[in-house]
């Protein structure tokens, strides 16, 4: 089949509401960049920057739709060793000891550690598609790990926490997607469990004595048994260790999520100004440029982590649950289009797309309402920032693509 015909297929096949979905989403997003804007006279020209990164994502959310799935099949793990040389560039062109997370070409930058979430998950995708793997052993599950380890030992580097979640997130989604074992699912989250429960002694000793019960009563070698126990004590050993490596700003955003009243001139204030604004909201909201917390700038970073409360303000509870209707029916799909996959390949980059929009939608949306700590993590196609526009537009192109009924070309 030649070019020409290839695509006249591929647009007969293009679910057109995934794209209707997307835009719409971007439409928000560039409506309250608008609002931000337009009270001010400023020259940051953000909502015309957005509107072009909009278009461009847009040209490639289409380009993503159209590349044959052979050759990202082939071409997947050249890929991700190509996003990790690009997040090593940051690292290697530091400057009086700081580590930026943007690559710069002149006033336009990228983020190379958004990018690295495409390569990731398509990388994981080829591992689970190929030889039909159904880790049923724990070392399967090792090649995985290592893959999702290093390039987030490389974004924390720079640093940057909420992005290195997301990888995680991506691969815990997958490895539970593609059959993992109740057993291997509980040793692969308990160290992080063990983390969470060493700050406090007596619930680190009892989750230890849950581990030790569970390990004694499954056929496990006991070398892995034996492993496994020293890795979770070790990690929950040296948590203080760790968090006395973070720096004071980061740890004041974990206290805030807990008490935000605790420090609420500082990492409590964002979230104090961003409940403010939404009751505020009232059901419909101020009205558009109306909002009082937009536009007094009681509000840090409204353009971006805090966008959704830009909405809430200015259109209230109604405008807060379309915009949240939009991501379930987008998600929905997602999820129903994976399940209902009959290629592993196509299933587990569905599956990895929608634990990305997940991750970020509830992660940034419990922030604004204090659920979750200040991280950073962007609101997909609403908040502002050209890399993360061409990252989300790209992970629906390929939504689309795999979602594809027919198989024109590979």
């Amino acid at each position: 089949m030649n070019i020409k015909s290839y695509i006249i297929v591929k647009l007969k096949e293009l679910e057109w509401s995934t794209l209707i979905l997307v835009v719409l989403l971007s439409v928000s997003g560039l409506t309250a960049i608008y609002s931000i804007e337009a009270q001010h006279e400023s020259s940051s020209d953000y909502f015309f920057r957005q509107s072009i990164w909009t278009v461009v994502g847009i040209g490639l959310f289409l380009t993503a739709y159209f590349i044959p799935r052979k050759v990202l099949h082939n071409f997947t793990y050249p890929a991700y060793g190509f996003g990790i040389l690009l997040l090593l560039v940051p690292i290697l062109m530091k400057s009086s000891g700081a580590v930026s997370r943007w690559i710069m070409f002149g006033s336009i930058g990228i983020q190379p550690s958004e990018f690295m979430k495409i390569f990731l998950l398509l990388a994981h995708a080829k591992y689970f598609a190929d030889h039909k793997r159904k880790l049923s052993n724990i070392k399967e599950i090792m090649t995985p790990v290592a893959m999702t380890l290093g390039p987030t030992i490389l974004v924390l580097a720079q640093p940057d926490l909420g992005t290195a979640l997301t990888y995680f997130g991506i691969l815990i989604v997958i490895i539970f997607w593609a059959g993992i074992k109740p057993l291997h699912f509980f040793l692969l989250l308990a160290p992080i469990l063990s983390m969470l429960a060493s700050f406090q002694t007596l619930s680190f000793f009892i989750w230890m004595g849950v581990i030790i019960v569970i390990l004694y009563f499954n056929h496990l070698p006991f070398w892995t048994k034996t492993l496994n126990f020293i890795i979770n004590v070790g990690l929950g050993g040296i948590t203080n260790l760790l968090w006395a490596l973070l720096k004071p700003y980061q740890q004041q955003r974990i206290l805030s999520m807990i008490d935000s009243d605790s420090d609420p001139l500082g990492a409590g204030y964002q979230v104090s100004q961003s409940l403010t604004a939404f009751g505020s909201g009232g059901p419909f909201g101020k009205g558009l440029g109306e909002g009082t917390q937009t536009h007094l700038k009681f509000l840090p970073e409204q353009h971006t982590d805090f966008i959704m409360t830009v909405i809430g303000e200015e259109f209230g509870f109604v405008g807060v649950m379309v915009v949240i209707t939009l991501f379930y029916l987008l998600i929905a799909k997602l999820i129903t289009q994976a399940y209902n996959s009959k290629f592993r390949f196509d299933s587990v980059i569905l599956i990895g797309i929608t634990s990305i929009y997940i991750f970020h939608v509830f992660v940034n949306l419990g922030m604004i309402v204090g659920i979750m700590p200040v991280t950073g993590i962007p609101l997909p196609f609403i908040s502002y920032g050209g890399s993360f526009m061409i990252t989300s537009m790209i992970l629906a192109g390929l939504s689309a693509n795999m979602s594809s009924v027919r198989r024109a070309v590979g």
